[in-house]
């Protein structure tokens, strides 16, 4: 007997569009990039994140018990020698129940997103027992429209082992039931949180009253319209030799956008000062790099090492790149998509994040910035313009973890 309802079509194919992604903590990924991640706190290779998705996703398909997963949990964990936080109840427990409630809350918005012309409502509904939550004991029985913005911060599950769920409502089950609409929805309250990453610093958090930090989005509007095409949503392929195939139904590139003359550099500078005028577009100097949360959700560490060569010293003028600098933070901050693919670094594989952004540039046409994934997490690798414009659209294979939003 599985420890929740049997799976369905849409939890499983939102558990296999997953990109497997290493990560130092929970923090490392914010709120909606969990649906385009499967990443588990402290799992940092890509083998031992290969078996936990693998184990995860026989538990969704199968129906499997957290009693069966704590077997696949004990294998993975001597396999690889994991050494993890928390007792081994406790943190099976949070992969296993986690990952299949998430599966369930998006495969559960794809099957209301369909049928929400017939039934045009969602019902949320509370376990009212002692273990329930003060506020979700409030929230039981609400019913919204399904487009309702209130769905958007307040999809089960809405914290660590919320075991609240949503039913699809038609006209019919309102009078069957004696239920009406909600003509007011519960008050939005939200709280500024402060969470601690991985590296010690902290970040602020809004989240919704009620909510556990981390839970304030749905993730299935998140995987359905979120930062990613539904066409586009394919997982990481393994570390092939050849790399992977472009997808057949990629789109072009938007359109370039003039680069703001002022903001390309004057010749003649320092290298320094080269380095120096990207690391302010983020709060960063050569001696202390800054974290900045990229389009995706993922937390990166902005440094000097971007532009330094194997012995520390700096390569700002490399290509002829250093005029652009400025402009190449742009990459980061505002990208027009990024890519995750494997490649092959000092004779093995290392994951790394493609970040492009077309620019018209008087030399170019594009922005290019490229970080792998490292010990310390995500590490720069270089930022630059490319001189030919086909050089970016080559970037452009592996998993699309993010495409700016089309207005």
């Amino acid at each position: 007997m599985a420890d929740g309802p049997l799976p369905f079509d849409e939890a499983i194919a939102f558990h296999r569009s997953k990109v497997r992604l290493p990560s130092r903590a929970w923090t490392d990924l914010k709120e909606g990039a969990h649906a385009r991640g499967f990443v588990v706190a402290g799992a940092t290779t890509a083998a031992l994140l290969e078996d936990f998705q693998k184990a995860v996703g026989r538990a969704i398909v199968e129906g499997r018990t957290l009693a069966d997963f704590r077997k696949d949990f004990d294998r993975i964990v001597a396999t690889h020698g994991w050494s993890y936080k928390g007792g081994r109840g406790w943190r099976s427990a949070v992969i296993y129940n986690t990952n299949l409630r998430t599966s369930r809350a998006a495969g559960k918005w794809a099957q209301i997103e369909r049928m929400k012309a017939d039934r045009p409502y969602v019902r949320y509904v509370a376990i009212l027992d002692t273990r329930t939550r003060p506020l979700h004991h409030d929230w039981h029985g609400t019913i919204l429209p399904v487009d309702h913005p209130w769905w958007k911060t307040h999809w089960p599950p809405n914290g660590w082992n919320c075991r609240c769920t949503v039913q699809s409502v038609s006209e019919a089950d309102l009078q069957r039931y004696g239920w009406t609409v909600t003509l007011e929805p519960p008050t939005i309250n939200m709280e500024r949180r402060t969470v601690t990453l991985a590296d010690g610093s902290t970040e602020e958090w809004w989240t919704p009253e009620g909510i556990d930090t981390g839970f304030g989005y749905n993730v299935g509007h998140s995987w359905l319209r979120g930062a990613v095409p539904p066409e586009l949503q394919e997982p990481l392929p393994d570390h092939p030799a050849p790399p992977p195939p472009r997808p057949a139904d990629l789109p072009a590139l938007p359109a370039p956008a003039p680069a703001e003359p002022e903001r390309i550099l004057p010749e003649g500078l320092e290298p320094e000062e080269y380095v120096r005028a990207f690391l302010d577009e983020f709060g960063a100097t050569e001696t202390r790099p800054a974290a900045f949360r990229d389009a995706s959700g993922t937390l990166l560490a902005v440094g000097r090492e971007l532009f330094e060569t194997g012995d520390g010293r700096l390569k700002a003028t490399k290509f002829g790149r250093h005029r652009y600098l400025a402009l190449a933070a742009d990459a980061l901050k505002d990208p027009d998509e990024i890519w995750a693919a494997w490649a092959e670094a000092g004779g093995e594989p290392v994951l790394r994040r493609r970040y492009i952004k077309r620019v018209q540039l008087p030399d170019g046409a594009g922005l290019y910035t490229v970080f792998e994934w490292t010990r310390k997490g995500w590490m720069g690798v270089t930022s630059f313009a490319p001189e030919r414009e086909g050089y970016l659209d080559r970037q452009r294979v592996g998993a699309l973890l993010y495409r700016r939003p089309e207005k």
